[in-house]
């Protein structure tokens, strides 16, 4: 099947960053895509080609992808080999997903199927529904002048999106007016979530306690915190060793379910005594550790340092080397976590995405933000479709 008319266009993201959208049109389907950006990154992620030049390199391209393409499998790989490079340097892994998730999409529609059906086709995974993990408190680089760890989420115990989605937007008016009690003002950090003006890592933490009496989740991003003299948590100054005390205080003391990037992302020994001590309570999670890299999977599994993974499509490029990624995490046993970024489109892919790889849970921010909350109603129009 030959794509019919393609255009790439700027948009500004949730940040008010420039970003890239696609127009796509293929056996008379029209599809938009658009690509998210990340503030924390791994390593290990893709190269990301400003947006202007992306437009200029799209342009140079264009006229080659007027191809017959047989699947979603055969035009990423086209576009790799276009490409020419291991990190995507020449035209951009930005460029490349946007493309990749418009071809997607189109396909879907073209064969009478939803994107997530398509998904598990190809992932060959049983379609599943999420648990939905809200991040309701934001800091690190995430949120000036808050607490030292980066999201604290919120864990409705149901794989209900509708349930999930009605329980946060219930209690978050509750959250709002205790964080505004106690620190006498209420602002939002780049996914929506409620900044806590405290050096405390457990701060966020207590406060969702007290509103909320279910489970909950940390990023703790841990890369961003790493120095020469050790992890700088608020105002004290941790070993590997000392932090990894500090989670299992938190794990005896809140019912927490997952931690993720305790530690930096080259500190494997740290990942795997966490994984070893603290694995069987808590999933122990990768991201800039994984960076959604097959090979950067591999070697976690062989260091045996996490037992849950999150995916971004972004980190690696293209959809079809998302769903690689995936499945081997998957085969190791470990849990799938589908992840927006700190800047988002409102783009509803990953919604689509978590569902056709079977995975275990959704990260999309905070529902105040509407970039956020269009990911979760995504994920209710999916349960309502699916189960009727």
């Amino acid at each position: 099947m030959k794509i019919q008319q393609i255009q790439v266009k700027i948009i500004n993201d949730s940040r008010g960053d420039k970003t890239l959208e696609v127009n796509l049109s293929l056996g008379g389907q029209e599809v938009f895509a658009s690509v998210p950006s990340g503030k924390s990154k791994g390593k290990g992620e893709v190269f990301v080609l400003d947006s202007e030049l992306a437009l200029n390199k799209f342009a140079e391209i264009k006229p080659k992808l007027e191809e017959d393409f047989s699947s979603l499998e055969e035009f990423d790989q086209f576009l790799i080999e276009l490409d020419g490079t291991t990190g995507k340097t020449n035209l951009g892994g930005n460029l490349i997903l946007a493309l990749s998730i418009a071809f997607t999409k189109a396909w879907a529609k073209l064969q009478n199927l939803q994107t997530f059906q398509l998904i598990a086709q190809i992932s060959k995974q049983e379609i599943k529904l999420p648990l939905c993990f809200f991040n309701l408190i934001e800091g690190g680089v995430h949120a000036k002048n808050s607490v030292p760890f980066q999201e604290y989420l919120f864990i409705p115990k149901t794989n209900s999106p509708k349930q999930s989605l009605e329980t946060v937007t219930k209690a978050i008016p509750f959250l709002s007016g205790k964080i505004k009690k106690e620190y006498g003002e209420l602002k939002q950090g780049d996914e929506g979530g409620f900044a806590v003006p405290s050096n405390d890592p457990i701060a966020g933490l207590k406060i969702l306690q007290e509103v909320f009496s279910l489970q909950f989740g940390l990023d703790v991003a841990a890369s961003a915190m790493k120095q020469e003299k050790g992890y700088v948590v608020g105002e004290k100054v941790m070993s590997g060793e000392e932090l990894l005390g500090l989670y299992k205080k938190i794990v005896n003391e809140f019912n927490v379910l997952s931690i993720e990037d305790p530690f930096a992302e080259e500190d494997w020994g740290s990942f795997t005594a966490a994984t070893r001590e603290l694995g069987k309570k808590v999933w122990i999670v990768g991201d800039d550790l994984t960076t959604t890299n097959v090979e950067r999977i591999k070697l976690a599994q062989e260091k045996q340092a996490i037992n849950a993974v999150i995916i971004k499509p972004n980190q690696i490029g293209s959809v079809t080397e998302t769903i690689q990624a995936a499945n081997l995490a998957k085969s190791y046993g470990w849990k799938i976590i589908v992840s927006h970024r700190s800047g988002e489109t409102m783009d509803t892919f990953i919604a689509d995405l978590v569902v056709g790889l079977g995975a275990d849970a959704i990260k999309s921010g905070c529902p105040l933000q509407k970039e956020r909350l269009v990911k979760y109603e995504r994920l209710v129009e999916i349960e309502k479709t699916w189960h009727t």
